[in-house]
């Protein structure tokens, strides 16, 4: 059920739900006052993020069934007596963020009406400025009060805020701390109920002192986050739980270095057994020390404990720490076998290459073999690249969860094989970031029941080659972050066959374009595939493999758009599957094109699930204009609709250009088809020429009578030498005076190619013409002359020669009258370039 509510100041408030879990958010509406019609049977107010000044009395009393009432984030300055009269079932109040002063703003019996409520927060309301005592309001009537959040001032005065008198108050939460000493007064008026505390952005400028706490004989858990005070001090508060079992000790940023200067890092601090010696004996349950500026330890301190069988989560990280001295491992493997309920270790920092890794004895659980007998363990260390050795790792019998992460420069410490001892508990291991030039071999004892593995930060080139990886082979998720995988997969696509058995991968922040079509081929259980934050402009292939998919990140990659293919795989598989497909795109651009135009209307119709529930991934238009794609979804026929009328107007391009590749050529064919023959003519003439090894210096040789030789000099030669590009041989032009007539008329013919020979009336007469019909006869048949073509111009049957009456079989005949015609001309031309055929 979902109702909308509009007050008369023009202001909306949402409501939702019904009966008793009605619940009315008001926030972000600019109200400057408490709304006075709501549904009176409301159980929960959202008032955050407003302008709300002054509350007036009895606000609230219309709603005497609320029982959340948040107020965080206005300009509240001043509350009432009877600011919350009528609120006797309000069980949790919230007004951080105000401008509420401790000393002036709470009116003494301001929270008498709240009999009933639990949690109260006040935070982030103190004024830095105020550098003197602040007396704290009365608390006194809260007596169902467990959950305090308040600011604690640099001189807190609590003796009259009736504190003590609240036996059920159990949390103390101080986020806005200005405290300036921690002394065994401070809390001195506060009830012994509390059993948890949490200081955050306190600066400590004196020494803390030890009974800080004592006020506090039941306190079980202790966070202190980002206090800016010397790590001495801190481990001196827990002074008074010597000998006392606690659930919690967790301090973050302790260090005096983050409030220190521009460059706010952590001071160095080195751990010695003075400096720890109130924790150590302290049985503690969860302890963590988190970028605390650790960077060495002094022997029996950091892991060294009164009651290391109270741990059951142990965390180091975020600090500069090394391990590798010899009676550090001799301490990590003491402890080791003594933290019998442990089921969370982490440790990150860094590590250094140390020659002192064999120190440790067999005793202590670590076995070393060298190849070089005779030899000693230090004499190896420093002769060679720290030999191949085998380590042997106990593990505690309940740890779950091993973290060893963010260690560099250790290449020269990795053993080349490691044997975990007795891990049948081991569900979870992280390796990230320590580097290493090398990935040992990896062996273990006890049953395998590793589920997660990160090798994050770790080249996957240095185990990529491996043929398997035994710890590995049952694990459910592998992370493999910043692992070098773009340079793994184009050599080899096997990497993950070492994992046969996942169901989730990560290999996001690999810089990857492409993973190889078969690479998921052993994978055939993975159903979460992570490959964001890298560089594909395609899905790829390899993703169609996974039957099983059901949930693929690809988030801040190059994608513009997904093709038909995977979208069809896609909503095939959202069918398939038991589960909804999800599938992650954030952080990509589309492109909102006619081309995409059906991808954008896939993202609203298919029935997937979307990391962006509303569906507003950002696209590009044709334009350049950034958008998102729900917009464009809705404005869809407004900018597509030209769409259509484009696609048609390709097809029409498309058609005009093959019809003007297909005619062009054919119109350029028969307009110049004899440029075009004659073109080949003289190309396949040369190569002919060339294969028979004959020389030519004529293309014809012209026999005629005086009576054609007008025609022969004004129609034919002008056709033969300038537009057919033919040399000719003519006896009257280019038989020289002086030679004997006889060779020379036989030496031109037998260098043409061709002779032609016009036949008219007075051919008859024509001194040599017998001897040259007679030449042509002889060098047709020897096959040096290709075409004899005789060309009669109304000539009759008598005076026709009777030599080439004879061979009339081996010459061509071209009637030729004085009307000329395009096909006689056609048909010399022809008999001319074809000549080869």
């Amino acid at each position: 059920m979902l109702l909308d509510y509009v007050d008369s100041g023009f202001t909306s408030c949402r409501i939702t739900g019904k009966a008793k879990a009605k619940f009315a958010d008001c926030s972000s509406r600019g109200l400057q006052t408490v709304p006075m019609d709501l549904p009176d049977d409301i159980v929960k107010l959202d008032l955050r993020r407003n302008s709300i000044v002054t509350i007036s009395a009895k606000a609230f009393i219309r709603y005497r069934i609320l029982q959340v009432l948040i107020l965080d984030e206005n300009r509240i300055a001043y509350l009432e007596e009877t600011t919350f009269t009528g609120l006797t079932k309000l069980n949790q109040l919230s007004m951080l963020e105000n401008n509420l002063d401790l000393n002036a703003s709470y009116h003494f019996n301001v929270f008498s009406p709240l009999v009933s409520l639990k949690i109260l927060n006040i935070e982030r309301n103190i004024n830095k400025t105020n550098g003197g005592k602040v007396f704290y309001p009365f608390f006194g009537e809260l007596h169902n009060l467990s959950v305090l959040a308040v600011d604690l001032s640099i001189y807190p005065v609590f003796k009259n805020s009736g504190l003590n008198k609240l036996t059920k108050l159990n949390t103390l939460k101080f986020d806005y701390c200005y405290l300036d000493k921690m002394t065994n007064k401070t809390f001195s008026d506060m009830p012994a109920t509390v059993v948890s505390i949490t200081f955050t952005g306190c600066i400590i400028h004196s020494v803390a002192e030890a009974n800080f706490l004592r006020p506090f004989p039941f306190l079980n858990r202790l966070l202190l986050k980002r206090v800016c005070v010397e790590y001495e001090s801190a481990l001196k508060i827990l002074y008074p739980f010597k000998n006392k079992t606690m659930e919690e000790i967790n301090f973050n940023e302790v260090n005096p270095g983050y409030c220190d200067g521009e460059v706010r890092s952590p001071n160095a601090v080195i751990i010695t057994a003075d400096m720890i010696k109130y924790l150590q004996n302290v049985c503690v349950r969860k302890l963590f020390m988190i970028k605390v500026g650790i960077v060495d330890f002094k022997p029996k301190s950091l892991l060294f404990y009164q009651y290391p069988e109270c741990f059951e989560e142990i965390v180091f990280s975020g600090n500069r720490l090394s391990i590798m001295n010899g009676f550090k491992i001799m301490e990590l493997i003491t402890l080791s076998k003594k933290v019998s309920n442990l089921s969370r270790f982490q440790l990150s920092g860094i590590l250094e290459s140390n020659t002192s890794l064999h120190e440790s004895t067999a005793s202590l659980g670590i076995r070393s073999e060298f190849i070089e007998e005779g030899s000693t363990r230090y004499s190896n260390l420093n002769k060679r690249r720290k030999d191949t050795f085998q380590i042997t790792v106990p593990f505690p019998q309940n740890l779950k969860s091993l973290m060893l992460s963010n260690f560099v420069g250790v290449e020269g410490t990795v053993p080349q094989t490691i044997t975990f001892d007795n891990i049948s508990s081991l569900v979870s291991l992280d390796l990230s970031y320590f580097r290493m030039n090398h990935f040992p071999d990896v062996l273990f004892t006890g049953t395998n029941k590793l589920k997660y593995v990160d090798l994050s930060g770790i080249d996957s080139t240095l185990y990529a080659g491996k043929e398997n990886i035994p710890l590995f082979q049952n694990i459910k998720e592998i992370t493999l972050k910043q692992a070098n995988l773009r340079t793994t997969l184009k050599s080899s696509s096997r990497i993950f066959s070492l994992v046969p058995t996942i169901t989730k991968l990560d290999i996001s922040n690999n810089f990857l374009r492409f993973v190889p079509n078969d690479a998921f081929k052993s994978n055939q259980n993975l159903c979460n595939l992570n490959i964001g934050y890298n560089l594909f402009s395609e899905i790829p292939i390899a993703v169609m493999t996974l039957s099983k998919l059901s949930h693929l990140t690809l988030e801040r990659n190059t994608l513009q758009t997904i093709n038909s293919t995977f979208r069809d795989w896609f909503d095939m598989q959202n069918e398939r599957m038991k589960t909804k497909l999800t599938l992650n795109l954030i952080g990509n651009v589309f492109k909102c094109t006619c081309e995409n135009s059906d991808f954008i209307l896939w993202l609203f119709r298919t029935k997937i699930i979307f990391d962006n529930k509303n569906i507003t991934f950002k696209c590009s238009l044709v334009n350049g204009t950034l958008t998102n794609t729900r917009r464009v979804y809705e404005e869809f026929h407004q900018l597509f609709r030209d769409c259509k009328s484009e696609i048609w107007l390709r097809v029409g391009v498309c058609m005009l250009v093959g019809f003007i590749a297909f005619t062009l050529p054919i119109a350029i064919i028969v307009n110049f088809r004899w440029r075009i023959a004659y073109c080949i003519y003289r190309t396949f003439k040369k190569v002919v020429e060339k294969n028979m090894k004959s020389k030519f210096r004529y293309d014809i040789y012209l026999s005629c009578a005086d009576d054609s030789l007008g025609w022969v000099k004004n129609t034919l030669i002008p056709k033969l030498e300038n537009s057919w590009e033919m040399s000719v041989c003519i006896e009257d032009r280019d038989i020289l005076a002086g030679n004997i007539r006889g060779d020379a008329i036989a030496q031109s013919i037998m260098e043409s190619r061709n002779i032609i020979f016009i036949i008219s009336g007075a051919f008859s007469d024509k001194i040599w013409g017998d001897f040259e019909i007679h030449t042509a006869k002889y060098e047709k048949y020897t096959r040096n002359l290709h075409k004899i073509i005789v060309i009669t111009r109304n000539v009759s049957v008598e005076k026709f020669p009777l030599e080439l009456g004879l061979i009339i079989n081996d010459v061509v005949l071209i009637d030729w009258s004085d009307e000329e015609s395009d096909n006689v001309w056609d048909k010399l031309r022809m008999t001319l370039f074809s000549e080869y055929v």
